[in-house]
């Protein structure tokens, strides 16, 4: 999972391991502290793999190496941000991956993760909205638990609020594309 934001960012870059650390940590959804452990071993075989090389940097007193992608690496970028996304409890991380590295990838591409993104928010939007429905004709009813029922009805308003909010932003991306704005450069 991690192999297609830290390509995806050294489309952009080269960077050291902990600033690819810190990237990955902002793009995971929830966000979560990553260890070394974990960055420098994806590092490594990215590296064997051929995707990455390791720079090293002549005038850093501490011999710091940067990341760089390679020809491969791009090539696997483009192979990664191609693939669907699942339904699961990576989906959003891999979205929030996939946007970091959508500079990578044609219009087309980037039009495609849009819309496969937007579906997805809308199934998440319609579930929300249904089931706020269900618990507001139970509110109505005189065996109740009102508190409860309010409680879930404001929890499910929250998640239709994060839905609405990620459709107007991908309404905005495909103005920005249209114009040839900051998201649609390819």
């Amino acid at each position: 999972m991690y192999e297609l934001l830290i390509l995806g960012v050294l489309t952009s870059r080269d960077m050291s391991g902990y600033k690819l650390r810190c990237v990955l940590e902002s793009a995971l959804v929830p966000r979560r502290p990553v260890s070394n452990g974990v960055m420098y071993p994806v590092l490594k075989k990215l590296a064997e793999q051929g995707f990455i090389v390791f720079v090293d940097q002549p005038n850093d007193p501490r011999g710091k190496r940067l990341a760089h992608i390679t020809e491969a690496g791009m090539d696997r970028v483009q192979e990664l941000m191609r693939q669907p996304v699942a339904e699961d409890g990576k989906r959003e991380s891999i979205y929030r991956f996939k946007f970091r590295g959508m500079s990578a990838v044609d219009v087309a591409t980037q039009e495609r993760i849009l819309a496969d993104y937007e579906a997805s928010n809308q199934t998440d939007r319609n579930v929300y909205q249904e089931v706020w429905e269900h618990l507001q004709d139970k509110l109505h009813q005189s065996d109740a638990r009102h508190d409860a029922l309010t409680w879930g009805c404001r929890s499910l308003e929250l998640g239709i609020a994060i839905c609405d909010a990620k459709q107007a932003w991908i309404d905005q991306c495909r103005v920005e594309m249209s114009q040839g704005g900051k998201h649609g450069n390819n």
